[in-house]
C-alpha cells in the first residue's frame, strides 16, 4: 500500500513540477511504517524543481491501516538550493504529540525571515491544518515561480487530490 501511494504522489510531482522520484523505505522496527522520500546514492535528497534553482525536501512517514496509507508525519522544505539550512518555508505536521506538553499545532509551518523589530521568527510554529503534498505543489507553481510541465496541472493536482485524499 505504501507503494502505491509513493506511486500516486510521483505520478502528480512527475506531471506538474519535477523528474524526481520518491522511493519508500521501510522504517525499522514496524513492519507497517514506511518512509516516502527522494533517495540518492542511500541519503535523502531533495526534488530538483522546473525553471528554478530552489528545491523541494519531501519526508512522509505513512502507516497502514486497514488497506490504507495514513500519515504519521511529513515534513516540506522549500529550500533555495540542495542543503537542508536553506530552507524558505517549512510545513510539519505529526498525528499525534511528540510529548504530553507539546504547545504547538500538530500542522504547522515555518517561514525564514525576521519581524518589524528585527528578531527572527524562523522558529515560530504557525498553525496550518493538515497539508497534502498537492497543496505545496500548488503553492511553487502560484507563488515561486516553478514552471508547470503540463497546462492543466490544476486539474492533475484537483484529481490527485480527490484519488488518494477522499
Amino acid at each position: 500500500m505504501a507503494q502505491s501511494f509513493a506511486r500516486h504522489l510521483n505520478r502528480a510531482l512527475n506531471r506538474t513540477v519535477s523528474d524526481s522520484h520518491l522511493s519508500v523505505s521501510p522504517i525499522a522496527g514496524d513492519g507497517e511504517r514506511f518512509q516516502l522520500e527522494r533517495l540518492v546514492e542511500q541519503e535523502d535528497a531533495p526534488l530538483q524543481l522546473r525553471g528554478i534553482t530552489a528545491c523541494l525536501s519531501v519526508r512522509l512517514a505513512v502507516v497502514v491501516v486497514d488497506g490504507r496509507c495514513r500519515t504519521v508525519s511529513y515534513a516540506y522544505r522549500f529550500q533555495a538550493d540542495e542543503s537542508r539550512k536553506s530552507w524558505l518555508r517549512r510545513w510539519e505536521y505529526r498525528r499525534e504529540p511528540p510529548d504530553a506538553d507539546y504547545p504547538y499545532s500538530l500542522g504547522h509551518m515555518h517561514v525564514r525571515g525576521t519581524s518589524p523589530d528585527g528578531a527572527s521568527i524562523d522558529r515560530e510554529h504557525i498553525p496550518t491544518r493538515q497539508m497534502p503534498l498537492e497543496e505545496i505543489i500548488r503553492y511553487l507553481i502560484a507563488d515561486r515561480g516553478v514552471n508547470p510541465k503540463n497546462k492543466g496541472w490544476k486539474a492533475i493536482l484537483e484529481e490527485s487530490e480527490k484519488t488518494f485524499h477522499s
